[in-house]
C-alpha cells in the first residue's frame, strides 16, 4: 500500500495545482484495424507502432508496395472522459481512460527495439506529449472515488453540474446503469461482494481494486441514506492520469510518417502519446521480466518519474530539467504554489 499512497499524493497534487475547467465527455475514437501490412494504409492523425520481430530495420518495411506479415500496430485510445482536451496541460477534473471487456489486449507493447510512428499530411507536432496513466487493474467501471472524513468512498455525482458523474463512470461499461439519478451530489459505494470499500482496496486513482477479473459483484451504492444494489462485472481496465511529459525529438523517414523518439527517462508504464493512442512501454530493465500479458504483476507500471515535495511542488521533472535542491516553503499559499508550479502542467 505504500506506493499506492505515494501515487495518491501525486494525483492529489496534480488536481490541486491545476485549473478547474470542465472538459467535454465523449466516448472512444472511431474504430480502426488493430494492425496493418503497409504503412500507407495508416490513417492520418494517429499514432502507430512498428514492431521489431527480428526481421531487420524499419526502412525495409516502408515500401509503398509492401505486403506480408503485419508490421504496423494501432495505438488505441479506449474510452476517455476528456474528449477535445486530449493534450491539455490543465484540468480540474480527473482524466480517466477505460478499456472494456478485454480490449486492453489491443494496446501495443513497445520496447526500445520498436518504433513509434505518427502520420499526418498537414503538421509536425511542436510538442510530443507523453501523458503517463496509472494502471488501476481490472475493476467495475468507476474511477476517481474520494474518501469522506468518515472513511467512506463516493464519486462526486452532481456537485457543479448535472452530468459530473460522466467523469467518473465508464459510460460504455455495465456501470452506465448508475447514470441518471436525480437530486444527489454524491454517490457512495459501500460494499462490493463481501468486501467493504476502504483505503485497503481503493487505488491511488480512486478505483476499487483486488477484484477478480470478469467476476460479477453485488455492489451496494447509496444515494443519501437509501441503498441501490447493482450487480457489476469487474471487466474494465481503468487508467487515471499520473504525470505528463513533453519531448521534441522525431525523425523523418522518407515515407508518409515520422518516428517519435522515446525519452530515455521513461519507466515501464502506460502512456497516451500526443493524446492519440495508448502504448504499454516496457523499459530495458523490465524486458526479461515481462511475460507478454495484458496485465503483468511482475512489473511496477506506476512507479513515478517526477518527484514532489511534501507540499505538492514538483522538484524534479526530467522532461523540462526542473530540479529543485530544497523543499518548497510551507508558508506558501495555494495561489503562490500554483504560480510557482505553472510549468508543471499536471
Amino acid at each position: 500500500m505504500m506506493k499506492e499512497r505515494a501515487g495518491a499524493v501525486i494525483l492529489a497534487a496534480a488536481l490541486i495545482l491545476t485549473g478547474c475547467s470542465l472538459p467535454t465527455f465523449e466516448g472512444s475514437q472511431k474504430k480502426q484495424p488493430d494492425s496493418f501490412q503497409n504503412v500507407y494504409d495508416l490513417a492520418e492523425g494517429q499514432v502507430y507502432v512498428w514492431k521489431d520481430k527480428g526481421y531487420g530495420s524499419i526502412e525495409k518495411d516502408l515500401s509503398k508496395t509492401r505486403t506480408g506479415r503485419e508490421a504496423f500496430f494501432t495505438a488505441p485510445i479506449g474510452t476517455i472522459n476528456f474528449h477535445k482536451h486530449e493534450t491539455d496541460q490543465e484540468s480540474g477534473d480527473p482524466r480517466n481512460i477505460w478499456f472494456e471487456e478485454g480490449t486492453d489486449k489491443n494496446i501495443p507493447t513497445v520496447t526500445r527495439k520498436d518504433v513509434l510512428l505518427y502520420v499526418s499530411k498537414t503538421d509536425i507536432p511542436e510538442e510530443i506529449i507523453f501523458e503517463r496513466f496509472y494502471d488501476n487493474g481490472y475493476s467495475i467501471g468507476i474511477a476517481g472515488m474520494q474518501e469522506d472524513k468518515g472513511g467512506h468512498y463516493y464519486i462526486p455525482y452532481a456537485v457543479s453540474r448535472e452530468d459530473d458523474y460522466k467523469y467518473y463512470i465508464d459510460q460504455e461499461s455495465g456501470a452506465s446503469v448508475l447514470a441518471g439519478f436525480e437530486g444527489i451530489e454524491r454517490l457512495y459505494l459501500d460494499k462490493a461482494g463481501e468486501e467493504m470499500v476502504s483505503r485497503e482496496n481503493v487505488s491511488a486513482g480512486g478505483c476499487l481494486v483486488g477484484l477478480n477479473k470478469d467476476k460479477a459483484y453485488d455492489c451496494q451504492f447509496y444515494t443519501g441514506t437509501f441503498y441501490q444494489d447493482f450487480k457489476l462485472n469487474a471487466n474494465v481496465r481503468t487508467f487515471t492520469s499520473l504525470e505528463r511529459f513533453e519531448s521534441h525529438e522525431y525523425s523523418f523517414l522518407h515515407a508518409n510518417c515520422i518516428s517519435l523518439a522515446l525519452p530515455a527517462y521513461l519507466k515501464s508504464g502506460y502512456y497516451l502519446v500526443l493524446g492519440k493512442g495508448m502504448i504499454r512501454y516496457v523499459s530495458p530493465e523490465d524486458e526479461e521480466k515481462y511475460k507478454g500479458q495484458e496485465y503483468d504483476t511482475l512489473i511496477d507500471w506506476n512507479d513515478p518519474i517526477k518527484q514532489y515535495d511534501e507540499y505538492g511542488l514538483c522538484i524534479y521533472d526530467p522532461s523540462t530539467g526542473t530540479e529543485s535542491e530544497g523543499e518548497s516553503d510551507a508558508g506558501l499559499t495555494e495561489q503562490e504554489l500554483m504560480k510557482e508550479n505553472n510549468t508543471d502542467g499536471e
